[in-house]
């Protein structure tokens, strides 16, 4: 078995050795296991960080506000109990080791007694008599239930002492210039308190989800265990740790339990569930997994955009070299088949497909943590495709007065995310929309969505005749001959495409089941008026095609001067009131 290296790991241990920093915020994957070669097994993060950091000169300090503070050996809690004794000469304290148990449940009490510890460090260190010269590494797990980033206005009194004595702690020079250090542990830097969490020399340090490399190593160790723990079919075992792309060492090895229960054997099935369920549980409401259930041969009509995504967008998408696609904006009027017709395509990329929701939590920092746990699930991820629609409600213009803060903040981060070189051939990202003029416009430059802006247009010419068919022809006896076939083409002027497919279904229900006389078929299509959005639809169509950066998906012999010309009566006459 490789021997297994921790990015965060090293870059920690330079940092402290160095004296970058005296304080690290440790965020990102924090709530899964890692492996410990001292106890050659997988174990929670503060136990990983113990084993790894166990060093002669290390003496390592553990604190939650449930268990108090710890000494990881007996002998440290004694040899630093003498330095206290030392430091704290002619007073009566009643004892260190008693000062560490009255810390159970008093968070500030804890806190202050980290801070003296520290400076007790610090000021022996450079003591002859005391003979103390060890580090002192204090790591304290869930800070962001210490010192929480509530609003300034709904902090406890208890919370503001917290939070000052944390400042004054990590801004003493004598501990930024020692060698002792604080490893603060919580999932998002967002969840601490902004005054501590911004102070100069504390510094943020994110752990990724496992790579496919530490996936891998997991598995083989879990096969390892015993010959009741071997799994198959070794094809599938092979391909596991690429498969599980985004799952936490936890969740994996939720899954191979699972397999050993049912005698051993990995499903695939159960794979996508497992992935599926993980994803959903981490984001929540903002992203689900989706498993189209529709291809290209269930979409009516469209022959030219086929025709261009099938040679120019299916092939980028599968790609995750330097050919790959970055995203797609794709802009239309409302029902002319955007989502119908661009899930179909999801499906035939054969990509894992995230739909993207609304990011904006109401609960102060949690959109922040949510979209931090989805940057670092995506880094896991050899190729997903992020499908949003209806884009332009979530992502307006970044310099609109409407938007709230969080809101910025938050799409800022999305802007960051699709530009991001790490996540670039892994990572496509396809929007949607009926009005791409509010969409904002920092999403529609090339490297983003912007590379490829495709419209949908209303279907002409043969396309229309095939949706017509498809509508009519479910109910009657014979197909539609050449002239009944013009006949009805007059009947539906003006329908679009999910008129077309209203209009199926009107007569699927009017039929039950039996077949229908054209005479029948016309009498429903007289009854079906034409919905007043018409204006709506034109204004949305011309900016489908005055914003499309491919010539050759426009309509011949027009010209873009004139879609402006009648995009700006149109908004003259008030003829289209935005909605």
């Amino acid at each position: 078995m490789k021997k297994l290296k921790y990015e965060f790991l090293l870059t920690a241990g330079r940092i402290i050795n160095s004296l970058e920093a005296s304080t690290i915020i440790l965020t990102g994957n924090v709530h899964d296991h890692f492996y410990s070669q001292t106890a050659d097994s997988y174990v929670p993060l503060i136990r990983f960080l113990k084993d790894s950091m166990k060093l002669r000169d290390n003496m390592i300090v553990t604190y939650k506000i449930t268990g108090g503070i710890k000494f990881q050996h007996a002998e440290d809690l004694e040899e630093f109990s003498r330095c206290w004794d030392y430091w704290r000469y002619g007073m009566d304290d009643g004892g260190f080791p008693e000062l560490c148990k009255q810390t159970a449940g008093k968070p500030s009490y804890a806190l202050e007694l980290l801070k003296q510890m520290s400076v007790c460090a610090s000021e022996m260190n450079e003591t002859p008599a005391a003979k103390f010269s060890k580090k002192l590494l204090i790591m304290i797990e869930g800070i962001d239930s210490v010192i929480p980033a509530n609003g300034a206005t709904n902090l406890s009194e208890a919370e503001r002492v917290r939070i000052q004595i944390c400042m004054d702690w990590f801004k003493d020079p004598r501990f930024i210039e020692s060698q002792n250090a604080a490893i603060l542990v919580c999932e998002s830097k967002s969840q601490v308190n902004d005054k501590v969490a911004r102070l100069p020399h504390v510094m943020e340090l994110q752990i990724d989800s496992p790579t496919e490399a530490q996936r891998e190593h997991f598995v083989e160790w879990f096969e390892g265990l015993d010959r009741d723990h071997r799994l198959s079919p070794r094809t599938m075992v092979r391909r596991l740790p690429e498969l599980s792309a985004g799952l936490s060492i936890l969740a994996l090895r939720r899954l191979l339990r699972n397999a050993v229960h049912k005698g051993g054997k990995i499903r695939e099935a159960d794979l996508i569930e497992e992935v599926k369920n993980y994803i959903e549980r981490e984001l929540g409401d903002i992203v689900k997994f989706k498993v189209p259930g529709h291809t290209l041969k269930d979409v009516v009509g469209c022959s030219q955009i086929k025709s261009f995504v099938n040679k120019k967008v299916v092939p980028r998408f599968k790609s995750t070299g330097k050919d790959s696609l970055p995203g797609v904006a794709v802009s239309g009027s409302i029902g002319v088949g955007k989502t119908f017709f661009w899930e179909a395509i999801a499906a035939e990329s054969g990509m894992i497909v995230l739909v993207l929701g609304s990011l904006r939590n109401k609960w102060f920092g949690e959109s922040d943590l949510r979209l931090e746990r989805l940057r670092r699930i995506l880094y896991a991820f050899m190729n997903v495709l992020i499908f949003i629609d209806e884009a332009d409600a979530q992502f307006t213009s970044l310099s609109s007065g409407e938007q709230h803060p969080t809101e910025k903040r938050l799409q800022a981060g999305i802007l960051g995310m699709m530009s991001d070189p790490k996540l670039r051939g892994k990572v496509k990202w396809l929007l949607l929309t009926a009005r791409i003029d509010k969409l904002s416009h920092d999403m529609l430059r090339p490297g983003r969505p912007g590379s490829l802006i495709i419209p949908m247009l209303d279907p002409q010419g043969k396309d229309r005749e095939d949706f017509l068919r498809w509508s009519v022809e479910a109910v009657t006896t014979n197909p539609l001959t050449k002239d009944q076939l013009q006949e009805l083409l007059e009947f539906t002027d003006g329908y679009f495409p999910a008129m077309f497919a209203e209009l199926r279904s009107e007569l699927q229900a009017e039929s039950r089941g039996r077949k229908m006389s054209l005479a029948a078929v016309k009498r429903v299509m007289e009854d079906i008026i034409s919905p007043a959005v018409a204006d709506t639809r034109r204004y949305q169509e011309l900016c489908a095609k005055i914003y499309c950066n491919r010539r050759s998906l426009l309509p011949e012999g027009e010209d873009r001067e004139d879609w402006l010309a009648e995009l700006q009566e149109l908004k003259a006459h008030n003829a289209f009131k935005p909605f």
